[in-house]
């Protein structure tokens, strides 16, 4: 069986050619009150059919939306939110790129459900699986202020409370497959028993999806392999050459399946497929190869848009070669 590939995060919604910087204009127009909201979300639309087609032409086996709707990792989800308000633009952990720093104001809810009509547009634009990313409760409370909640640990189960609502909604909406963002584990490993209760929370009635965390910006030491023990089918990790996530993940083999992230999207520098064989080849140590997801470290939005599509095609021809040599 072949290893598929996946997309993890957002996808650069601008490119080079005139055609490709439609949302730029339409943002531009909007801002100006030349272009609808309603019109600005067709473009929205259109320019994440594009992303869907794109990923489907060049192999890519299990699709995202590319979260071209997403304004940074935090926002499309708090923004919705009631009891939230955004603050000024925060650097989003070692990138340079930022977010704006949600502030907790009130009790969390919300009203209606705010991933589901994303996913039903995706699914209707292939015949192939798409899967939904979803920002991790944990890390949104770690990168946000809470002026509300007496205690930070009542903040976090709140919001754990509300991704929970949405996946269950996207669980019935007819999605298999659900993935949980929480870089912010990784800087604050002092706190694992909470993330473990947040996620029996988030995870409590799943059972129609298979549920992955992705862990990046970070090393898993100290806290592997106490995650395998998290309530998800599927634990992603950074597998650039080098990182240190394949001395840790050496000393215990997966119990769970792997999403391993092999190429740096945080680098416009080409890896060689040569190299990149040379890591897929070492996967069959650490967790079985056929349940193995290939896949970036990192959202492949901020590089420009024909380096991320040759990123894509080299993740997919790795693959296409995995498959014809096989990995033990």
């Amino acid at each position: 069986m072949a290893m598929k590939t996946t997309l993890v995060g957002g996808f650069p919604k601008i490119g080079d050619r005139i055609e490709e910087q439609k949302l730029r204009k339409s943002f531009h127009q909007f801002d100006k009150d030349e272009l609808s909201e309603e019109a600005l979300e067709q473009v929205k639309d259109e320019v994440t059919e594009e992303v869907i087609q794109l990923e489907e032409a060049n192999g890519i086996d299990l699709l995202t939306d590319g979260l071209i709707r997403w304004e940074d990792p935090l926002r499309y989800f708090v923004s919705r939110v009631s009891g939230f308000e955004l603050s000024g633009l925060i650097r989003y952990f070692d990138t340079n790129t930022f977010y704006r720093q949600p502030v907790c104001e009130s009790r969390l809810e919300t009203i209606k459900p705010i991933f589901v009509r994303d996913f039903e547009f995706a699914r209707g634009k292939s015949s192939k699986p798409v899967r939904v990313i979803l920002p991790g409760p944990f890390t949104i409370a770690k990168l946000s202020v809470n002026h509300f909640y007496k205690e930070q640990k009542q903040f976090v189960f709140d919001l754990a409370h509300l991704i929970h609502k949405e996946a269950l909604q996207l669980e019935e909406a007819g999605c298999e497959f659900i993935q949980f963002d929480e870089p912010a584990l990784l800087s604050h490993k002092e706190d694992i028993r909470l993330f473990f209760d947040v996620y029996r929370i988030v995870t409590a009635q799943l059972s129609k999806s298979e549920k992955t965390i992705f862990f990046n910006f970070g090393n898993i030491q100290d806290i592997y392999p106490k995650i395998l023990d998290l309530p998800v089918e599927r634990l992603g990790f950074d597998l650039t050459q080098g990182h240190p996530n394949w001395e840790v993940l050496a000393k215990a083999k997966m119990t769970k399946k792997l999403m391993a992230g092999i190429i740096d999207s945080r680098n416009t520098k080409m890896e060689r497929e040569a190299d990149l064989l040379s890591l897929v080849g070492g996967l069959g140590s650490i967790a079985d190869p056929d349940e193995t997801w290939l896949t970036h470290n990192y959202s492949l939005e901020f590089l420009p848009r024909e380096n991320a599509i040759q990123k894509i095609k080299l993740l997919t021809q790795v693959a296409s070669q995995q498959k014809g040599a096989g990995v033990s």
